[in-house]
């Protein structure tokens, strides 16, 4: 074994040859924090005094939370008072050990921090901080006294329910909410693919900075959302804990067509894009050779890496890829946590998945902000809606979906997706005449009402339980065709546009602006074989007196009229820009990811929201919308600001029909 006295001192003494830690030197903006960042130290450090001890931190992918636990060492060390302040770092990787050492380095030189990690074994008595290897820890904790600790960091804390982690945890006698010693846990995503309690290690999350807010405040990069449907059956393919099992999935996503597309769709891309830095996620270590002997044969300059590739290797490979050598990156489960990547201006995701925190992973990696893009495209071939990418709907948008693939798409990449949308279709039906059963059905709608939005659900209409299980299949993706009729497209582009549109009648869509104006989408009634003609218009709300002289409340102006929706919802990008256009300091955000629509409504907003609802119950007398008050509350302790607003802006230009089509909803999913 290797005894690293201070690390500091002691980097070239690390890269012993076949096991070197790289501690590459990297700027920190000039070492200042970033001001969420000192709101969240703020925040842990109020917790830890109140005497909760195990506490979470739940931060987005590229928002430093190394920088943040390195700084917070720092601030306890500092008002403990206590010389020989010690604090424990579990990672289970070794990027995220250099990482941890890299930021420490630059932050705090003075501070003497070691690596307990397979051939490196610290001096614990000397050190002040102790970066540790869980899978080598476990096996060295008779080294460690257990009063020997003053503070245990937890680096991507959603691991922490394994045993291992609950074994060290009970060595320094902190695996109890009454623990002596402060846990801090960080992480983008506190969700576990095995579904194991976090609650074992983690108390309390006492900070959350999403990906949504980090956007937003421009501390990540734009994504631009592209999804390139496949129409992959992915029916049979087995389920391993909460995701699928990787055998079977490879089987199905490894095909010579579905690679075909990917290819084509990429080089598309990149000509159009200027692509130079693409990270390609794959299913297993035979999708990846397959995708990177097809790139490579079509003159892509592509490399992969693997669980198996030495460490020197992939090291040397990742430092090509960042320099440029390198045009697409593959990979299979390696580069989804601890990988710094910031160049990264594409990501090709080319496995499906079920899990919200690896689809998070995947896409954190190309969000960070890097001199060389202005945003990210992130590429979707799996038609992934229904597992989870609705998840991060900043990442997607009517211009990124309409104006990138559709209107460039090769021939030949339309011929192959039509076949396979063929076999597909095919495919479906069978599956769909063996699953008539009524009993069926309802467990499929069960499913569906546990994951969808209501308020997104009273986009559409519905005749009975049947046609709306269909409707709402459509939407998820799993029949594809539908998306051809009227409803179809509707549906879609409503429910993918970036602005918060809602129904407010049979054949009307209305979204808010400021100072009350507004705009509206009416679908005007047509002959059965023509289509249908959608008129936007802008609805300026006149001032009070002449409201009161004129009678009127606003002045409609007509501003597009097309049978094409999509390009009727595309002309609102022009009617938004004009409004912020020259504001400042900061443009009002439009769209239904502002921050404040993601909050939870306060008591005043549920209880006029409930006054509706209970308001249209009494008069409708219908027994098909009688709710029981437990089910309105229930519903409703779960909204948020933007859902509230949503639906009293609705309520504001119908009175009826959006409280009409809410009862609809919370019926339905009380039933279900």
């Amino acid at each position: 074994m290797t005894s690293c006295t201070r690390f500091v001192g002691a980097a070239g003494a690390l890269a012993k040859a076949g096991n070197s830690l790289c501690l590459a030197s990297r700027p920190y903006s000039s070492l200042a924090l970033r001001d969420y960042q000192h709101e969240c130290i703020d925040r842990c450090l109020e917790s830890i005094s109140q005497g909760r001890r195990r506490i979470g931190v739940s931060l987005a992918t590229g928002g430093g939370k190394t920088v943040i636990f390195s700084n917070l060492i720092d601030r306890l060390r500092r008002e403990s008072g206590k010389s020989g302040y010690r604090t424990l770092i579990l990672v289970h990787r070794r990027e995220l050990a250099q990482q941890a050492c890299r930021v420490l380095q630059a932050f705090f030189p003075g501070l003497n921090f070691q690596i307990e990690m397979g051939n490196y074994k610290c001096d614990i008595n000397s050190a002040d901080v102790v970066v540790a290897s869980v899978q080598s820890l476990i096996r060295r904790l008779e080294r460690y006294d257990p009063s020997c600790i003053d503070l245990i960091i937890i680096d991507e804390a959603h691991h922490a329910a394994a045993k291992s982690y609950l074994r060290i945890l009970e060595h320094f006698k902190a695996n109890h909410k009454d623990s002596i010693l402060p846990v801090v846990g960080f992480s983008a995503t506190f969700e576990r693919a095995d579904n194991k309690a976090l609650s074992a290690v983690i108390d309390e999350i006492v900070y959350h900075r999403g990906i949504l807010e980090m956007i937003d405040d421009k501390w990540l990069c734009e994504g631009r959302f592209t999804t390139v449907s496949v129409s992959l059956d992915l029916s049979d393919v087995a389920v391993t804990g909460s995701d699928f099992n990787i055998d079977g999935l490879s089987k199905v996503v490894n095909t010579k067509e579905v690679n075909k597309v990917v290819l084509q769709t990429y080089l598309q891309k990149r000509d159009l894009h200027k692509l130079r830095s693409t990270l390609l996620f794959g299913c297993d270590i035979k999708h990846i050779e397959t995708l990177h002997s097809l790139f490579v044969k079509h003159g892509v300059n592509a490399q992969y890496v693997t669980g198996k590739t030495r460490q020197s290797e992939r090291d040397a490979i990742v430092e090509d890829f960042k320099r440029g050598r390198i045009e697409v990156l593959m990979n299979c489960g390696v580069f989804t946590e601890g990988t710094d990547i910031p160049n990264v201006d594409s990501i090709l995701l080319c496995r499906p998945t079920k899990s919200r925190s690896l689809l998070v992973q995947m896409i954190g990696r190309g969000l960070r902000l890097h001199h060389s893009k202005k945003h990210c495209h992130i590429i979707d071939f799996v038609g992934a809606s229904t597992v989870g990418v609705v998840s991060f709907p900043t990442l997607a948008g009517v211009e990124a979906v309409s104006t990138g693939l559709d209107e460039a798409t090769l021939q030949d990449l339309k011929a192959i997706k039509d076949e396979i949308v063929a076999k597909q279709l095919e495919a479906e039906r069978k599956v769909l005449a063996e699953k008539e059963a009524e009993s069926l059905l309802k467990r499929q709608f069960r499913d569906l009402m546990k994951s969808a939005n209501a308020f997104d659900l009273t986009l559409t209409t519905y005749k009975d339980f049947k046609s709306f299980y269909q409707q709402m299949a459509a939407t998820n993706g799993s029949q594809e065709q539908d998306w051809g009729s009227e409803k179809g497209k509707e549906i879609r582009l409503f429910r993918d546009s970036s602005y918060p549109w809602v129904q407010f009648a049979k054949d009307a869509w209305g979204m808010p602006l400021d100072a009350g104006h507004h705009l509206r989408i009416y679908r005007e009634s047509r002959e059965a074989s023509r289509p249908s003609t959608y008129v936007l218009k802008l609805y300026k709300e006149l001032p009070y007196k002449v409201r009161s002289e004129l009678g009127i409340r606003y002045k409609p102006l007509t501003v597009k009229s097309s049978t094409d929706l999509s390009a009727v919802v595309a002309s609102v990008e022009n009617i938004v820009q004009e409004l912020t256009e020259g504001t400042s300091p900061r443009p009002k955000n439009f769209t239904k990811y502002a921050s404040w629509r993601h909050t939870p409504a306060t008591p005043k907003q549920t209880a006029l929201l409930k006054s509706k609802i209970l308001g249209h119950i009494s008069k409708s007398g219908s027994k098909s919308e009688q709710l029981q008050a437990t089910d309105i509350d229930k519903f409703l302790g779960s909204v948020t600001k933007g859902d509230v607003s949503n639906v009293l802006f609705a309520t504001s230009l119908a009175p009826v029909y959006p409280i009409k089509s809410l009862c609809k909803i919370i019926s339905l999913r009380t039933k279900s």
